[in-house]
């Protein structure tokens, strides 16, 4: 693993506090706060994790607990991160591994700090504490039991305790829910209703924006234009995601899979501005953003009602039949991503709707996941 330049920590005494961060919490900040504080030349957190370690089976691989960590510190000039790859150094699992990860844990406290530093352990488990108190190190040992939380507990359930979970590792575990279908089937408007009901953040339909500002219609996008909507959706989705707002429920009401709906059905007519070899391209990039997201619930609104004209959108293909065929594209494209398991398809009433969605949410919130 490529180990990130930092600035070598200064002082005679530094702190070093260690784990696999699985998440990093506000139990881990009281131990790293401490030590930072206590020690002149403030701490070293080592991010030690293995190919097949808990984190990474919960999407957290070492690399990036690693990356999450040190950006959350980035603007800490007393903090210095560094990973410990037990994999890529041969070392066994804990405990069998424990001499090997103390000489690669001492290695990156000399990287990281400047000649003659004391290492002083802040550690959080007594076995830790005794372990490295008979090798003859200084160990500060503080009482878990005032900041009760731990990663397993986290993990289990993160929205119970949301407030827990570091700033940059609660986009694992935000709940990621796509509103999508054809045109005029109410998206938008659920969307904002689901938001301002959670006090959520919701990310709107970028192509709408994108069609308004430039003064296009739908008839008129070429490829160029897709593209752009592709990028746009993404980047809105994923600022709303990572924003402080999260609170553990994210809403949005269109995709790159929903992109790909459009481009695919209107680059049929030779009439519009799209082509084979546009489209082509489109599904391309739409594809490869699509394996990029993770939605953790997608709801279908099935074609129903009469179609509103906004203005922006092709009337030819407005009708029952064009819209049942838009609808079938979009829903070979989930189940091509193989996202097709996430998929509960609503038919009834705007309302009827609404509160299917708030009573899954509700019932997310109680227990940690979606049923």
């Amino acid at each position: 693993m490529i180990i990130t330049y930092q600035k070598k920590l200064t002082g005679k005494r530094v702190g070093i506090v260690f784990g696999t961060f699985a998440p990093m919490h506000q139990g881990h900040l009281d131990v790293i706060m401490r030590a930072k504080k206590e020690c002149d030349g403030g701490c070293v957190v080592i991010v030690d994790g293995r190919d097949d370690d808990r984190g990474a089976k919960a999407g957290m691989p070492l690399k990036k607990r690693y990356r999450y960590i040190r950006e959350f510190f980035a603007d800490d000039d007393l903090v210095a991160v560094y990973p410990v790859d037990e994999t890529a150094l041969g070392i066994p699992a804990y405990p069998n591994g424990w001499e090997g990860f103390m000489k690669a844990t001492l290695d990156m406290f000399k990287n990281g700090t400047a000649d003659g530093a004391t290492p002083v352990f802040y550690v959080s488990e007594g076995e830790y504490s005794f372990t490295l108190l008979d090798r003859g190190f200084e160990v500060v040992c503080l009482d878990r039991t005032e900041n009760p939380i731990s990663a397993t507990m986290i993990r289990e359930n993160p929205l119970k305790h949301w407030d827990k979970i570091t700033y940059p590792f609660r986009r694992v575990f935000s709940k990621n829910i796509l509103i999508c279908g054809t045109a005029s089937e109410g998206k938008t408007t659920l969307v904002k209703d689901l938001g301002k009901y959670f006090n959520a953040p919701y990310a709107t339909e970028y192509a709408r924006e994108y069609m308004e500002q430039s003064y296009v219609s739908e008839w008129e996008l070429d490829g160029m234009d897709y593209m752009a909507f592709l990028d746009g959706q993404y980047r809105k989705n994923k600022a709303m995601i990572n924003s402080p707002a999260n609170n553990g429920v994210f809403f949005a009401d269109s995709d790159s899979m929903t992109t790909r709906m459009y481009a695919e059905y209107y680059h049929r007519d030779p009439e519009l501005d799209l082509t084979e070899e546009e489209f082509k391209e489109i599904a391309v990039a739409a594809d490869a953003i699509t394996k990029k997201c993770r939605w953790d619930r997608i709801y279908v609104l099935a074609p129903h009602g009469v179609f509103v004209d906004d203005h922006t959108r092709y009337m030819e293909f407005s009708g029952v039949n064009e819209r049942n065929e838009l609808f079938e594209i979009l829903c070979n494209n989930i189940k091509a991503s193989g996202n097709w398991d996430k998929v509960v398809i609503l038919d009834g009433g705007y309302y009827e709707n609404f509160k299917r969605i708030v009573n899954d949410v509700k019932e997310m919130y109680e227990n940690g996941n979606l049923a």
